[in-house]
Formats: C-alpha cells, sequence, structure tokens
C-alpha cells in the first residue's frame, strides 16, 4: 500500500503581514497553494500512489469562485487518468452547504458525508483498505465526532481522516471536533490522517496518528517545510512515513547580532550577508531580527524604527531566480536595560508578574469576545515578544526621554 496524507490546502488563502509587497510578489504569493498542491499531483503520478487522503479545509473559504473549483477539479482529472482515488473530508473553512454552488468533482473522488462514511478499495498490491471519515456541515462543529468512525472492520489496514484538535493540547487554532488518543486508538486503526492543525507533528508512532500540517505557509507563524506525507507499507506491514515538501514560498526568521555596531552601513551588509547564505530552493519571505539592539545609538534606532532601513532593503530584493523578500525588520533587546530610575531586580520580578497568559487575559478584558485574541494571548511566544517590545521602548525612554512618535 502506498498512499498521500496530505490536509489544508486553503486555496485561495489571503496572505498575512504583507502590505509592502510588489505585484510581482504578490502574484508568487497568491499561486503558490495552487502551484503547492499542482506539485503533490505530480508526486502522486510519479510515485504511482494507490490513494490519497485529503483531510479537511480544501479551500480557505465558504463560497469558492468557479476558477478556484476548476482547478481542483482539473487536478483531480489528472489523477483519473492514472486510475488514483481521492478521499477527501471537508472542515471548518469548507464545509458542506446546500446552497453552495459547486463544480463537480470526476468519479475518482470520493466526498465524506456530514454523517460520516467507510469507502473500501483494493490496492495494487491486492490488499484491502477501508477509510472512514465526515465532513462539516457547519463551521462550528465543537462536539467529539469520534462515535462516527467505526471499529476496524475485516480488511487488511483502515485508515481514519480526521480533520479537528486533540482535546487535551493548547493551540493557536481553535479547537474544532475535539478528540483524544485513547478514543483514537480504541479503533484499532492502522493510520490516523489528521487536519486542521497546521504544523506538522506525529501524536503517536505505532499506530500512527499524523498531522500533515498545510502545503503552504500563510503568514509567519507557518514557517518551515511544508507539504505532506508519503505512506508506503512494508514487507512486516509496518506503515512508514516520509514527508516531502511542496511549498512554494518559506517564512523564515534570521538573528543578525548588532553587538558594537556604529555604522548602517555594517548592518546592512550582516544582513545582506545572512541572506546570501540561504538555501536557493525556494522563495522567501524573511523575517529579520537585529539582536542587542539595546547597544544601538539613538540616531540608528531613529532610522531603523522609523522604516528607513528595511524600505532600502525590500528595494535591494533581487526578483531572480527565487524572491528573497524582507517582509518584517525587528529590534530585539537581549538584556534587561539598566534604568536609572528602575532597578532591574524589579523590574524583572514585575515583569514576570505581567506578561503572562493570566495578566493580559485581565488586561485585555472584554476584548477577549474576539478569539484571535484570546488565542494569540495565550500563546508564549506572543507573551515574551510583547515583554521585548515593551523592553525596547522604556530603553529607548531611558536613552531619549520620550518614545517615538510609533510607540
Amino acid at each position: 500500500m502506498k498512499f498521500i496524507h496530505a490536509a489544508d490546502l486553503h486555496l485561495d488563502s489571503p496572505f498575512q503581514g504583507l502590505k509592502t509587497a510588489s505585484d510581482q510578489l504578490w502574484q508568487v504569493i497568491h499561486d503558490s497553494p495552487f502551484v503547492a498542491f499542482k506539485r503533490l499531483v505530480d508526486d502522486a503520478i510519479r510515485f504511482q500512489v494507490d490513494f490519497i487522503c485529503l483531510v479537511g479545509d480544501l479551500y480557505d473559504q465558504t463560497t469558492q469562485s468557479i476558477q478556484v473549483q476548476a482547478f481542483l477539479v482539473n487536478q483531480f482529472k489528472r489523477l483519473q487518468v492514472e486510475k488514483i482515488p481521492v478521499y477527501l473530508s471537508y472542515g471548518n473553512h469548507d464545509f458542506l452547504a446546500s446552497d453552495s454552488v459547486k463544480l463537480d468533482f470526476p468519479a475518482n473522488v470520493h466526498v465524506f458525508p456530514g454523517e460520516g462514511a467507510t469507502f473500501t478499495l483494493i490496492t495494487a498490491a491486492g490488499e484491502k483498505v477501508a477509510l472512514s471519515g465526515f465532513s462539516y456541515t457547519n463551521r462550528w462543529v465543537t462536539k467529539d465526532m469520534t462515535s462516527l468512525f467505526p471499529v476496524k472492520g475485516q480488511v487488511d489496514y483502515q485508515i481514519g481522516l480526521l480533520h479537528g484538535s486533540e482535546s487535551s493540547v493548547a493551540s493557536e487554532h481553535a479547537v474544532y471536533a475535539p478528540f483524544n488518543l485513547s478514543e483514537l486508538l480504541s479503533k484499532n486503526y492502522d493510520y490516523w490522517a489528521l487536519g486542521h492543525i497546521h504544523k506538522r507533528q506525529v501524536l503517536k508512532q505505532d499506530p500512527p496518528i499524523v498531522y500533515s500540517g498545510n502545503i503552504q505557509g500563510r503568514h509567519k507563524k507557518e514557517s518551515g517545510e511544508k507539504g505532506y506525507y508519503l505512506v508506503t507499507t512494508s514487507a512486516d506491514r509496518q506503515l512508514n512515513l516520509e514527508f516531502h515538501p511542496v511549498e512554494v514560498i518559506e517564512w523564515r526568521q534570521i538573528v543578525v547580532s548588532v553587538k558594537q555596531v556604529v555604522r548602517l552601513n555594517t548592518i546592512i551588509n550582516l544582513i545582506e550577508e545572512q541572506v546570501a547564505k540561504l538555501p536557493q530552493a525556494h522563495h522567501l519571505l524573511l523575517s529579520i531580527q537585529l539582536s542587542d539592539s539595546n547597544q544601538l545609538s539613538p540616531a540608528l534606532l531613529k532610522r531603523i524604527q522609523a522604516g528607513e532601513l528595511l524600505e532600502y532593503l525590500q528595494q535591494q530584493s533581487p526578483a531572480q531566480p527565487y524572491l528573497r523578500y524582507i517582509y518584517e525588520l525587528k529590534l530585539v533587546n537581549n538584556v534587561i536595560p539598566n534604568f536609572q530610575s528602575l532597578d532591574t531586580q524589579y523590574w524583572q520580578k514585575a515583569a514576570d508578574l505581567i506578561f503572562n497568559e493570566e495578566s493580559l487575559q485581565e488586561l485585555a478584558g472584554s476584548l477577549l469576545q474576539y478569539p484571535f485574541l484570546d488565542t494569540l494571548i495565550k500563546q508564549a511566544d506572543f507573551q515574551a515578544e510583547l515583554k521585548n517590545d515593551v523592553l525596547t521602548l522604556l530603553d529607548e525612554i531611558n536613552q531619549n526621554g520620550v518614545a517615538s512618535d510609533e510607540d
């Protein structure tokens, strides 16, 4: 048996954090999820897989344009020619809706209904495989849906397709179709193909319970390689997982130390040297973190905070063969400043009390009615980033006597 597990294509997704991108870059960004999926289909044909599992959120929006639907239909037709079936479920972004206008998929595509279903097939090697899953009928599927999955039947392999969240684990994603591992294990399946969480991760090795992640990162928190898992069986019936990246654009963070730097030209050279070392495999969207920035002069800080350096670097970004676009330039304060009127020990104690989930939730108050803010506050990296921003601001006040207009 050989199959592909992928999820969260989010075709036609709006990308975030790129207000200054050029028209050329925007075209590359817009096309990237489509190109990534086409690469997946190319691989499926090249590897001659037995089938493909697509676990939710094929589209980013409930209503899709005819052009986006046509793209997906054409890719499925390519697979149909090669006799490769597709088993797909809809998730919280593209849930089933009776009033939706959708193009018909070719006959090789099997869509799981809202009440759940099990499809079976025979692989090229003669193995009988069952695939069980369900599609969302609305966006807010917040109850446990594992009851829709039957216990493994009289088959060689059974695979579960589940777009949802592990109930006991905090995540930046909203909790949909919560499950726990013990419930999944009780079904005796040979593989669980999970979707919804965009970070690639293996929750359990035996049997594999796996998030493939999304195929193209859409913002800076979705950094690193993105793609799918190719799953094959060995002679001893073990399932082997092999990750294959297909992303067109990778979001990446680079840390550049500006310790003891006194000239703007030196900062530019340091950044360009780091960028030049990056692999030439695909387009990169870069966040440059200038560490030890507390040691920069007020004049340099002012130029950077005004956006002059970022604008210059963006203008220098070469268009070919691969884009290296710096979308963000951040000042990182690595040490606690020695404020004249603020004891260091007192600051650390106060910071620990303020920059944590409980205190930030209290400060946010009624703003927590917005789910995105509630989710953001729970993230440790957001708390640390907020603390660093405050440090930078206080240091600027200490040096200049006043904060910049931007802050």
